[in-house]
């Protein structure tokens, strides 16, 4: 019997129209499935409401992976043994990036199970494109240490790396600690140093800015507890 094959299906970033962000190809692959994988059964259903699977959701058998997290992951991809295409979904954006959906993809590889990454949006990549910094060499570090003395320590030596070897860094937040690594970042960073935020990617209120930190000192942003990715480049200037 041939193997199912596992689709990784990039998720809406905001509830503003998720349909036009996927392709037609993208959507005839999710449009065609009965069994998905998600983080979250509720926020999977909702957003296959949103970009609307034409078939019921009560035939539709979506399986939360916090409840398999062991290397094995074979409960969740079963189906693909038995010859049946399984969706992978992510919270948002796309899944096996700064998403714990990298542990199914690999259990697929090892199983001989045929992976397929669809196109849909990116907030990393996003935020990269239109942040003007260096696009050829770059890095994401997800979240960037709570503690207040390791996070000056992690800010400076980003900043001194992207200063040395011309890098962008990226990182995250959670929203609701938006505003205390936006003044971590005025206050640490080097008034010459380049930051760009990205609020609420593909959203109505989408808001991508990018400034030197003496420039950020005199602007208002709105960051509490939206979704927001931060870049920082110290390094020559990008032609």
């Amino acid at each position: 019997m041939n193997k199912g094959r596992l689709l990784l299906i990039p998720t809406a970033l905001s509830e503003y129209k998720p349909l036009i962000f996927l392709p037609a190809k993208s959507l005839e692959e999710v449009y065609s499935l009965k069994n998905f994988i998600a983080e979250r059964s509720k926020t999977a259903r909702q957003f296959l409401k949103y970009i609307k699977v034409p078939a019921a959701m009560s035939d539709l058998n979506v399986v939360e992976m916090n409840k398999h997290r062991d290397e094995d992951y074979k409960e969740l991809l079963q189906p693909c043994l038995d010859g049946f295409d399984v969706g992978l979904l992510s919270e948002a954006g796309a899944p096996g990036v700064a998403d714990p959906g990298s542990g199914v993809v690999m259990a697929a590889h090892r199983k001989g199970i045929k992976v397929v990454p669809l196109v849909g949006p990116s907030s990393i990549l996003l935020a990269l494109m239109a942040s003007g910094m260096n696009g050829q060499q770059f890095l994401f570090h997800g979240y960037l240490p709570k503690d207040n003395r390791e996070l000056v320590s992690k800010l400076k030596d980003l900043e001194w790396n992207s200063k040395q070897t011309n890098t962008t860094h990226l990182f995250i937040e959670t929203p609701f600690r938006n505003l205390r690594m936006f003044d971590a970042l005025t206050q640490i960073l080097n008034p010459q140093t380049l930051l760009s935020i990205a609020v609420e990617i593909t959203s109505e209120n989408e808001d991508i800015r990018t400034l030197s930190i003496a420039e950020w000192k005199k602007t208002k942003i709105k960051l509490d507890k939206k979704p927001a990715v931060f870049l920082l480049y110290a390094g020559q200037k990008v032609k």
